[in-house]
């Protein structure tokens, strides 16, 4: 065990706790018996008695609790009734832990989609050479069909890109469309401006 200082309210505490599983006290229990002692433990007693089991168990006390029929606080007497609560804990903090393991992916598909639109702001050059793609009567397609519009338009970037470049595989021209800003997404943008 740790040896550790005890404050008075952390030695009436343990004064007040059985041992065993089946000498087992609620919280009610617990904090009514230290009011009956003339200690008030704040506007949330319960959170506060339990910190202070939290604070107790790190100083090395083998404070279990369970919540079955015998529910309550109590101080193992045998290793099992010990092992018993830390398997309970386990289980607990592997269950609050499943929620966390899905939002930690849920934040880094945000980042990488904010970092994704960041990456496809189009350069002034990007968008001269998407207004040069765009022949008069391209507008009224775009009109009617802004999505399917920028699909086409951003398929002929790319094949006339690959022209220029000779590039038949099509990665040149990709970077370079890239290195421009555009994409499927940012020409999708591009086509609301001309539309505004």
């Amino acid at each position: 065990m740790v040896a550790m200082e005890l404050t008075v309210l952390e030695e009436t505490v343990l004064s007040l706790l059985g041992k065993g599983k089946v000498n087992a006290k609620s919280s009610k229990q617990i904090i009514y018996e230290l009011q009956s002692l003339g200690i008030e433990l704040g506007s949330d007693p319960t959170r506060e008695l339990r910190g202070l089991m939290h604070s107790l168990r790190l100083k090395g006390f083998a404070i279990c609790a369970s919540n079955d029929a015998l529910s309550g606080y109590f101080l193992a007497e045998t290793p099992d009734e010990l092992w018993d609560y830390i398997q309970r804990e386990l289980e607990r903090l592997r269950e609050q832990a499943k929620p966390i393991a899905v939002l930690r992916q849920v934040y880094r598909q945000w980042v990488n989609e904010q970092v994704q639109r960041r990456l496809t702001v189009l350069t002034e050059e990007g968008k001269q050479f998407l207004r040069s793609l765009i022949t008069g009567d391209d507008f009224t397609y775009i009109r009617k069909f802004p999505d399917r519009a920028a699909q086409k338009i951003y398929t002929r970037a790319v094949l006339v890109k690959m022209n220029e470049l000779q590039d038949w595989i099509g990665n040149k021209a990709l970077d370079w469309l890239k290195s421009q800003g555009i994409t499927e997404e940012s020409v999708r943008e591009f086509i609301k401006e001309v539309l505004g």
